[in-house]
């Protein structure tokens, strides 16, 4: 349980991303030292598979291994890498005993306090490939596959880790129709939250991404509520 985040002012970057991203650089110091193998999951993930291989994998006396990240050319020019490697932190094994050595979250906050947001975007990403500077040991794509709605980056039938990234979720009702999102609502029948609803959106862009599905669906007596609203809205009722 974090009940603390005292000295973790550096930078949040906009949007959806919260302070609870910085929150995997405790882990090494909140648990035993008994505990020295890790693997992290960001909340937006469905593990479809078996992941006793991920645990089991060999490090090679590095200190995380991660998959790399789609387009990372960009990432590694914004802060500065020149070994063009760069690593999704959404999961990540991690050789507590090493990170504990090497005093790895002192380094990763002075990084940040050093940075300021002049180059982050990603958050506690970018310092820990900052920081690591590709020295991580690279995991299969099958254990981070990255997939945005409505993009071509989906799933394949062999990946074990999903990884919903972006800010459009699969539980939002806005989410475009997919295989990926018929598999995230699979996984939620199958769990304690079984009676969850899709979540509505709450700005003229959700509105509009909710009606174009509808739309998309042929539902479009549901589709022209929802123009009608952004209408009602930019209009401020005036004419309705």
């Amino acid at each position: 349980q974090i009940t603390s985040t005292e000295g973790m002012t550096f930078v949040v970057p906009p949007g959806h991303i919260t302070q609870a991203m910085y929150y995997r650089y405790l882990f090494a110091d909140l648990l035993p030292k008994s505990v020295k193998r890790l693997i992290y999951l960001d909340a937006d993930i469905i593990c479809k598979g078996d992941i006793l291989p991920l645990w089991q994998t060999d490090l090679q006396g590095r200190v995380l291994g991660a998959v790399r990240d789609w387009g990372e050319a960009k990432s590694c020019e914004r802060i500065g890498l020149k070994n063009g490697r760069y690593f999704n932190s959404g999961v990540l094994l991690m050789d507590l005993v090493k990170w504990r050595q090497q005093k790895l979250t002192q380094k990763l906050f002075q990084w940040l306090d050093k940075v300021v947001d002049t180059k982050i975007l990603w958050g506690d990403q970018d310092a820990l490939n900052g920081v690591i500077d590709g020295a991580f040991t690279g995991l299969p794509k099958k254990y981070n596959c990255i997939v945005i709605n409505n993009t071509v980056l989906k799933a394949e039938p062999d990946d074990v880790i999903v990884h919903y990234i972006d800010y459009v979720k699969p539980w939002h009702i806005y989410y475009y129709d997919s295989d990926e999102k018929k598999l995230y609502w699979q996984y939620v029948k199958k769990s304690l939250w079984s009676d969850l609803k899709p979540q509505d959106g709450n700005t003229v862009e959700t509105v509009l991404l909710t009606a174009r599905l509808l739309h998309n669906r042929g539902e479009y007596q549901k589709a022209a509520s929802y123009y009608e609203a952004v209408l009602k809205y930019l209009l401020r009722d005036k004419y309705f």
